[in-house]
């Protein structure tokens, strides 16, 4: 089956969308891209805030899997993959 496909920053959008149904979710708890020369297009990776958020690898991990299997990403959006 084809997934949809979403930007970079859809991606982090819904997983932020997704965090506070997580059982470790603390409030405050956001993931963001990693941008390449301030550019978010053309972002290296992501990263999360608050660091000291209890579990917040595991929520945004799990969350981060969920998402990546309904979706795929591209910064060439439009239509399915």
């Amino acid at each position: 089956m084809r997934k949809p496909v979403i930007s970079p920053e859809e991606f982090v959008n819904e997983v932020n969308r997704r965090l506070p149904d997580h059982d470790c979710y603390t409030t405050g708890l956001h993931m963001f891209l990693l941008p390449r020369n301030g550019r978010a297009e053309d972002a290296v990776g992501i990263d999360w805030e608050p660091r000291t958020a209890r579990n917040a690898a595991i929520a945004i991990g799990e969350t981060h899997r969920q998402v990546s299997a309904e979706f795929t990403v591209s910064k060439y959006t439009g239509g399915l993959h």
